[in-house]
């Protein structure tokens, strides 16, 4: 007799996104994100890293659910655009750091699903530019967290939506579709190597995969002092 799945926490898993549905199918329409706030924010360390990060702040209508998304970076450094529910992000603090100890950016890598060396520095720039964390002056390269979670969340999702240009509400999907590799082989026919073997694509470097660029994390990837 198998044994049954243990029970996921749903506050901190996204709705299916609806990804990859194929053409004229009568599968759901994909999620969208109402995009909340388009901001920017400093690096944890500006002098290393180079320039700034653009996040967002949005939020899934009808589920309550609170999500953000690093969107762009002026600097070196890969990183991954999806969009991390809150809640995730919360529970990477030990019960240490919620009660006032110092923690690394390093915490924040199981918040997403991408590798990139980057993200969780970037995430925590972008929530001590929220008002959630704040520089830990005693630790160099470390933060505290400001408190105040739940009042931030509820102020998510009761604030009135970003708009375009033309006044719509400003809208992105949770799973973006997927973009097609410059060196894909053409769907006809790949390119093959002399002597008639079959050349295999080259593999697409977007953001999910390892930082290569930008050292603002490399002094944060240490282990969380909570965790040592």
């Amino acid at each position: 007799m198998s044994k049954p799945k243990p029970k996921r926490d749903k506050s901190t898993e996204l709705p299916d996104g609806g990804a990859d549905t194929p053409e004229g199918s009568s599968a759901p329409a994909p999620v969208m994100v109402t995009v909340v706030a388009t901001r920017q924010c400093v690096k944890l360390n500006p002098a290393r890293g180079g320039g700034g990060i653009t996040y967002q702040v949005g939020r899934i209508e009808g589920d309550g659910v609170v999500v953000l998304r690093l969107k762009d970076n002026d600097g070196g450094g890969r990183f991954s655009r999806e969009w991390v529910p809150f809640e995730r992000l919360r529970t990477c603090f030990s019960p240490a750091v919620l009660t006032g100890q110092p923690f690394k950016a390093h915490a924040l890598d199981s918040a997403f699903t991408g590798r990139s060396t980057t993200n969780a520095g970037f995430l925590t720039a972008a929530i001590r530019a929220e008002g959630l964390a704040y520089e830990d002056t005693e630790h160099r390269g470390m933060s505290l967290l400001n408190g105040g979670f739940d009042t931030w969340v509820q102020g998510v999702l009761d604030a009135e939506p970003e708009k375009n240009d033309d006044g719509t509400v400003k809208l992105e999907p949770l799973v973006p579709p997927k973009r097609e590799s410059p060196f894909s082989a053409p769907k006809d026919g790949a390119a093959k190597k002399p002597g008639g073997k079959r050349r295999e694509p080259a593999a697409d470097a977007d953001e999910s995969d390892t930082a290569d660029g930008d050292a603002t994390d490399t002094a944060d990837a240490e282990s969380c002092m909570a965790n040592a």
